[in-house]
């Protein structure tokens, strides 16, 4: 019971912020909802958000993917295995979705005259390679884990073989 209050305290700021992300994300406002995230530095919230991106992964635009990464590294420095699972999970969808796209746009020639989109797909592309190499760079202190985490980092490190 000595305890219960320090839990109780917890679960209170827990859902305080999450009712925070909630009201950017009833605006429509998921880079909003992303960088507050950012801001709380929970990794529980991030958790619970990112398990929710995971099941709606239609909404990930590449420019929302720039804003996930450096949460999902972030994340992955956390001892809970249900944090590193999520990030690993969420990891493992991004690099299946946009990895062609960032692998192409990397290795293409620059175009001539002025593609103002190219060019911010080029520096978002850019933002997350450079993420993505961060989390290859985390991956063999989680498979020496051992469990699920060491089996969802092996298979990510495997999808990250095709594109970094």
């Amino acid at each position: 019971m000595e305890h219960h209050d320090q839990f109780v305290g917890s679960m209170q700021s827990r859902l305080t912020k999450l009712q925070v992300i909630r009201r950017y994300w009833e605006r429509n406002n998921v880079k909003g909802a992303i960088a507050a995230m950012e801001k709380m530095g929970d990794h529980a919230v991030v958790a619970d958000v990112i398990s929710f991106f995971t099941e709606k992964s239609d909404i990930i635009t590449l420019d929302i993917c720039t804003c996930l990464l450096p949460l999902l590294t972030v994340l992955l420095e956390s001892n809970m295995d249900r944090h590193l699972g999520i990030s690993l999970e969420m990891l493992l969808k991004l690099v299946r979705i946009y990895g062609s796209v960032i692998r192409s746009t990397l290795s293409a020639s620059s175009s001539v005259g002025v593609d103002i989109q190219a060019e911010q797909r080029l520096e978002r592309c850019n933002i997350c390679f450079i993420e993505l190499e961060k989390v290859k760079r985390c991956l063999p202190s989680l498979v020496r884990r051992g469990g699920s985490v060491a089996k969802s980092a092996q298979e990510l490190n495997l999808a990250l073989q095709e594109i970094l």
